[in-house]
């Protein structure tokens, strides 16, 4: 066991040298903890490096990866059974009022004097941070991925109309009527998430912020109609309907990536964590050609398409001190640079590991690399509906949006209707404490 330690020790030696001997690896062996994560680049260290951690901890980890509808039902069942089925659970950001209204995750400031050398966490963007918190600035889980929101365009097909690079939302309108009238029907000159679900809400309220528009007050208090939203939804709408695709009110994130890595659309707007896919040659045809900038609006705020996913502690949990162990290496700066050397992403949310040799060397002549630590630093979550009924507002909202790029319905009369439907939902969440039923 004690070659094994220092093979490993010499293996991983980007993990530090110094963590070997200072590190109470030994005060947790013997434990095991149930750990429940889903598909996705973020299990890949979990599940890469997870021999590593049990050889210098001791601490055995049982790891059940599924899907995101199986996670979702899997941490109702354990919340609403209490049976502390798993010490660890991911969860994507939205759902975080949810569980934290109904006392399901483990309060991280409690575990805070317990440090290692593999605590990062104070490394990591308050912007991020603040998706996991409550309104006391309390603590339940730990960000693992993040991405903020840009603009992805083809460069080659500015410079052949000699249109300049986008900056702000007002280049985006003017460059995409350009493009529909020098083009002649050649490319589609935009391209975003358009469909009813939720999952295109953050496209929208996106775009949205970027005109001082947020979808609930500071009170809750549901704001879909405001000046500034049908300002903001006249844009979007125009550039969904007039300049994007026949399907534009039925386009996801599949379709809208798909039209863009075969050469389909000169713009689009998404999360940061589409880039490094368009970028890729092995299946985008345009991968040489591919800009990206953040855009500022009117309000001088930043377009935002904030996604995250954290790990928390079941509340329910009998192996506390070794979880929060597990989180803080999974989150280390270390395992970041593993991750990074080998492979596995860029994209990680600390931000001294932009700074670090091995970020420099493995994205040589990376474009994107140069301006993702001001992407993730410009993340403002205050935009968010921060409320446990997320899930039945967003869709509400995205369902009057969807009418209006298809051209159903009015822009107004769509917001004005989304007003209507989101008071009641806005109103009702912050009195609720129950967990939904599964399925419903």
């Amino acid at each position: 066991m004690k070659n094994l330690f220092i093979s490993l020790t010499i293996l991983f030696s980007s993990f530090s040298a110094t963590i070997a001997a200072e590190v109470p690896f030994n005060s947790f062996s013997g434990k095991s903890l149930n750990i429940l994560i889903k598909t996705g680049y973020e299990s890949s260290a979990i599940t890469k490096y997870e021999s590593y951690f049990e050889n210098v901890t001791g601490i055995d980890l049982n790891i059940e990866v599924v899907d995101e509808p199986t996670l979702r039902k899997k941490i109702i069942l354990d919340a609403t059974s209490k049976s502390g089925a798993y010490d660890i659970v991911a969860t994507q950001f939205w759902y975080m009022p949810e569980y934290i209204n109904i006392g399901y995750f483990e309060n991280l400031n409690n575990l805070m004097k317990n440090k290692s050398l593999w605590y990062s966490i104070d490394d990591i963007p308050s912007g991020h941070l603040a998706t996991y918190k409550d309104k006391n600035n309390n603590l339940y889980a730990v960000p693992v991925s993040a991405s903020g929101g840009v603009l992805m365009y083809r460069k080659d097909i500015f410079d052949k109309l000699s249109l300049k690079y986008p900056q702000n939302t007002s280049d985006v309108m003017d460059a995409a009527k350009v493009i529909k009238n020098k083009m002649k029907g050649e490319i589609v000159p935009f391209i975003g998430r358009g469909d009813s679900s939720s999952a295109s809400f953050g496209s929208s309220v996106g775009w949205a912020y970027a005109y001082g528009a947020k979808i609930l007050k500071s009170n809750n208090e549901a704001n879909a109609n405001s000046a500034e939203m049908k300002r903001a939804m006249k844009d979007w709408v125009s550039l969904m309907k007039d300049y994007g695709p026949k399907d534009a009110a039925t386009m996801t994130w599949s379709t809208m990536g798909q039209m863009f890595v075969k050469g389909g659309a000169a713009m689009n707007f998404d999360m940061s964590g589409f880039p490094s896919y368009y970028m890729n040659p092995e299946v985008s045809k345009v991968a040489k050609n591919v800009g990206v900038t953040l855009l500022k609006g009117p309000s001088n705020n930043y377009a935002q398409w904030m996604y995250g996913e954290g790990l928390g502690i079941s509340k329910y949990s009998t192996n506390k001190e070794a979880a929060w162990l597990f989180l803080q290496w999974r989150t280390s700066l270390q395992t970041a640079k593993k991750e990074i050397n080998d492979g596995l992403r860029n994209d990680i949310p600390i931000n001294t590991i932009f700074n670090s040799e091995v970020y420099k060397n493995k994205t040589t002549g990376d474009e994107f690399a140069k301006i993702l630590p001001h992407v993730l630093s410009s993340v403002d979550t205050s935009y968010w509906p921060n409320i446990a009924k997320f899930d039945k507002l967003a869709q509400t909202f995205q369902q009057q949006i969807s009418l209006a790029i298809s051209g159903d319905k009015n822009v107004n009369v769509a917001l004005d209707q989304a007003q209507k439907d989101i008071k009641p939902i806005s109103s009702a969440a912050t009195r609720s404490r129950t967990l939904p039923v599964v399925g419903a």
